[in-house]
């Protein structure tokens, strides 16, 4: 067990309350106000590149992401036998995925927090952390593989490779559209132009990354993910959360590109990008590919999980097909 008191009290010399486990952080009460303490994820490199981009994106006056808090001794963090520890504020409560209104403002922060990291550096002993533009590849790689699971269920040995064969040719159809608009799209170009003009991504975009202050307040929590690649990966990732949850609703969707769109302007050249990336069935090539590779996973789990999957793929198959147009002449 972590002795979390004993190490908030020696490092950083709060008086301590209360600790309460919230998901994979503690929630820390103190007479100094309540704070976020949480195991790095990842490698001491990796903690020192997230707590410089942080200190940047706060001299370009986007403080909507928690500082890490340095110690008495001064490190923003300790490293002990259970791994690397960091202490930031605690900023509120979770973002209601329900909420059109606490999206629009998710989606302003996020938007932010882009425009923000526009053109970052980083002191030259620190290790940049990137994507280096690996979509592209992905995409083909993913479809092949679908390709050849299709094969293998011609002839189906159970009732989940039924259900997959029933499907496999609109499916496949799908994933080739989208595999094939994403290699036309202007992708590589605005990869290779992060070499003299890179930008932070948060890179795990979703509900439960948003932090609502008492005031309304938006903040962008959970950085143990950032890199250099490009906003519309975020972007994507964010509508990726919050269609589902609004209810598909291409009405919604706009506005909420609009408060985007506000904080950080979109290049026309990146919603080719973005909506190819959102036509992808990313959550049915998870499905098939979790079955295929993991031979131990009950047979019932995967039927569960699989209609969920297909249907969230038709409705944002039909979804893009009302969206496409109106979103392409936000930017012109």
């Amino acid at each position: 067990m972590v002795p979390v008191k004993k190490l908030l009290e020696e490092h950083w010399q709060l008086a301590v309350e209360k600790v309460t486990a919230v998901g994979p952080v503690w929630r820390v009460q103190t007479v100094q106000g309540d704070f976020c303490f949480k195991r790095g994820k990842h490698s001491l490199a990796r903690l020192f590149f997230d707590f410089h981009a942080i200190e940047y994106l706060w001299k370009q006056g986007f403080t909507s992401t928690p500082r890490l808090i340095s110690t008495v001794y001064g490190n923003p963090i300790i490293q002990t036998d259970d791994g690397p520890f960091f202490l930031t504020q605690w900023v509120g409560r979770p973002l209601r995925s329900t909420s059109k209104a606490e999206w629009m403002q998710a989606a302003q922060t996020l938007g932010e927090f882009h425009q923000a990291s526009k053109g970052i550096t980083f002191p030259p002993a620190i290790k940049r952390f990137t994507f280096d533009g690996k979509w592209t590849l992905r995409f083909q790689e993913r479809t092949e593989e679908l390709q050849q699971c299709f094969a293998a269920y011609h002839k189906p040995r159970n009732e989940f490779e039924n259900k997959v064969h029933q499907d496999a040719s609109e499916l496949m159809t799908i994933a080739t559209q989208a595999s094939s608009a994403f290699a036309d799209s202007d992708y590589e170009r605005l990869v290779a132009e992060l070499a003299h003009s890179p930008s932070l991504v948060h890179s795990n975009v979703k509900a439960e990354n948003f932090s609502v202050a008492q005031s309304g307040a938006v903040s962008l929590i959970d950085f143990d993910s950032f890199r250099i690649d490009l906003p519309v990966q975020d972007l994507a990732n964010l509508f990726q959360d919050l269609l589902p949850a609004l209810n598909w609703s291409p009405d919604d969707a706009l506005d909420i590109f609009a408060a985007y769109q506000q904080a950080r302007p979109v290049d026309p050249v990146e919603i080719p990008v973005l909506l190819a990336y959102l036509a992808y069935p990313h959550r049915v090539y998870k499905e098939i590919r979790k079955y295929s590779t993991q031979p131990d996973r009950p047979l019932q789990k995967c039927l569960r999980k699989w209609q969920p999957a297909l249907d969230e793929m038709y409705q944002s198959h039909e979804f893009l097909k009302k969206w496409a147009i109106p979103l392409k002449r936000c930017v012109q």
